[in-house]
């Protein structure tokens, strides 16, 4: 059993950790929880930046300068611990193996919805293709589709009601009995038109002898929950390659900013497969902010588009839409921060439609 919550260096936390995967610890009241990883969005220059900025937080540095435990009060005022690591400045790892009831908030409060701090959005491009290169022999997956473009009244934002695939919620959990079908289950669902939009993934993976070695779900803000396993080194490993291909792509859409001194940068467009009313667009956005986290001023409008001049809640950064009926145009300038066309294009696809495009400019998808 540890002696202390606390590490001075990431591989005694790693031991660990480890040694609560394996049920070394059973006596130990963290054994009851699941271990658990974020991975966040940080916009902050330094770590001391950040802990002045998050009073209700103790941060107690490691031996690693890119290590740091975390303490925090929760809701009985016993003590709740997080382990960080800044190996990437920009993305963070959050390790917990706390009551899921009494992190998550807090996990979402100070590293995913304060300023400079931002969930990681996972578009349903990525999240299929992990799904064809990591997880197809799992068991299980989950959809969700949370349709917020339904005008008032029931009135229908695509079409007719016959457009059935664009107008409807649902939220389904598949967990086949036999492996290798989730496959077929997906092409059917994609023969009848079903938005197939991935919350999340279960991922198992095994050895030569197909023995499991690590068995977890990942969801597409970025969390990662192990369900069991022998091999914590896989669980890892994951969440750089998640991690890695994410800041990739962010690094593409940061390298096509506009810099008006420079000139140079392109305009991003996210491109829907129907048509729908550019008021009923902006409505919603500006209805669900806590989703989107963005402030929309009217500008002007012309023939084919609406104008909007907007703010990020996240950094401040400023940046302009044109809204088509068929598409929109985004500007980000070079002090923007590149998460918000992954925010914007990830949640109109949550809440929209899975099928939408992301561009830039009259180039392939960056996904």
């Amino acid at each position: 059993m540890a002696k202390s919550k606390t590490f001075d260096y990431k591989s005694d936390w790693f031991q660990y950790f480890e040694g609560v995967l394996k049920n070394e610890y059973k006596d130990d009241e963290d054994f009851q929880n699941k271990i658990k990883a974020n991975i966040v969005e940080s916009n902050y220059s330094s770590i001391k930046d950040f802990e002045k900025s998050h009073k209700e937080i103790k941060l107690i540095p490691s031996k690693e300068t890119t290590f740091y435990n975390i303490q925090f009060k929760g809701q009985r005022k016993t003590p709740h611990y997080l382990y960080l690591d800044i190996e990437d400045e920009r993305f963070w790892v959050i390790h917990n193996i706390e009551s899921q009831e009494e992190i998550l908030a807090k996990i979402n409060d100070i590293f995913c919805k304060s300023y400079l701090q931002d969930h990681i959005y996972i578009p349903n491009q990525m999240m299929e293709k992990y799904w064809t290169d990591y997880s197809q022999d799992s068991m299980g997956v989950g959809l969700t589709f949370d349709q917020l473009f339904l005008e008032e009244e029931d009135q229908f934002s695509f079409g007719s009601e016959e457009d059935f695939e664009y107008n409807i919620d649902f939220t389904l959990r598949l967990w086949p009995k036999r492996r290798n079908t989730m496959k077929f289950i997906l092409k059917k669902f994609k023969e009848i038109d079903l938005p197939i939009n991935f919350s999340y993934l279960n991922y198992i993976f095994q050895n030569e002898n197909n023995e499991i070695l690590m068995k977890e779900n990942f969801f597409r803000d970025g969390r990662f929950t192990v369900e069991k396993g022998i091999d914590l080194y896989k669980h890892i490993k994951f969440i750089d390659k998640i991690k890695e291909d994410y800041s990739s792509k962010i690094n593409i859409i940061e390298e096509n900013r506009v810099d008006w001194e420079k000139c140079k940068g392109e305009i991003f467009r996210i491109n829907f497969q129907k048509k729908i009313d550019p008021n009923t667009v902006v409505s919603i956005l500006k209805k669900n902010f806590s989703i989107f986290r963005i402030f929309l001023f009217y500008l002007y409008r012309s023939k084919d588009y609406y104008f909007y001049e907007c703010l990020d809640e996240h950094t401040g950064g400023k940046f302009g839409l044109q809204i088509f009926d068929n598409k929109i145009y985004i500007n980000i300038d070079s002090q923007s921060c590149g998460n918000l066309i992954m925010r914007l294009f990830t949640n109109l696809q949550n809440h929209l439609s899975p099928d939408l495009k992301l561009e830039i400019d009259n180039h392939e998808s960056i996904l």
